[in-house]
């Protein structure tokens, strides 16, 4: 991707987004999220409910923060620094999605949860942290092994999958609207897009270049 085309990326994402949250900000969704949470609770029941609990944990709280103890343990093992690098955007997610909810301040669906949240509604951390994490680990896949092509596409498919089943999962326990989860896929794109036209047109910082060698 040259500079051009990424900042054209970017300004697209920022329209999407605020395009979306006036929409979400004026109830404009509200068939549309309905009918999706309609369809989805269609699928409700004892074993499909432990089955997107455990896609839904994938992101939680705990496995975040398990994450980031990992990518710290490993750069100090290892004694790599470009490593910080992704433990600082999956932290940049998290606070760009709080702020988000707080600038929102969209109340989650008004129906009878199978798990309860207590923060607002929209855009999704769930689903902006998988797009934040499976998004770097494709770039990795892609620009930092070896693998053959078709075990490159594979692989990028499967993290994929993975992450619609983790969105899905947010419907389906009811803890968000569909809105919200188009909310948190613009929001991580667009926070990916910015910190790829950073790293790679902007700064061009010195440990992520010296560590990509």
């Amino acid at each position: 991707m040259n500079k051009k085309t990424n900042k054209i990326i970017i300004f697209i994402l920022i329209i999407a987004l605020l395009i979306n949250i006036i929409l979400v900000k004026f109830n404009c969704f509200y068939k549309i999220d309905l009918s999706f949470y309609n369809l989805i609770s269609k699928l409700i029941s004892y074993n499909n409910t432990i089955i997107f609990k455990l896609f839904s944990f994938i992101v939680s709280k705990e496995m975040i923060i398990i994450y980031l103890l990992t990518i710290l343990g490993y750069c100090i093992i290892k004694k790599k620094s470009g490593g910080l690098a992704y433990f600082f955007i999956i932290v940049i997610n998290i606070f760009f999605n709080q702020t988000l909810k707080l600038i929102i301040k969209r109340p989650r669906p008004n129906i009878n949860s199978i798990v309860y949240e207590n923060s607002y509604s929209f855009p999704s951390g769930h689903t902006m942290t998988i797009i934040t994490i499976v998004g770097l680990i494709i770039y990795l896949i892609w620009n930092k092994t070896k693998l053959k092509k078709a075990k490159k596409i594979i692989i990028s498919i499967l993290l994929i999958i993975i992450s619609i089943l983790v969105m899905i999962s947010r419907i389906y326990l009811g803890v968000h609207y569909f809105s919200d989860i188009i909310g948190g896929i613009i929001s991580a794109l667009l926070l990916l897009s910015i910190v790829y036209y950073f790293y790679n047109f902007k700064y061009k910082i010195p440990y992520y270049y010296k560590n990509k060698k």
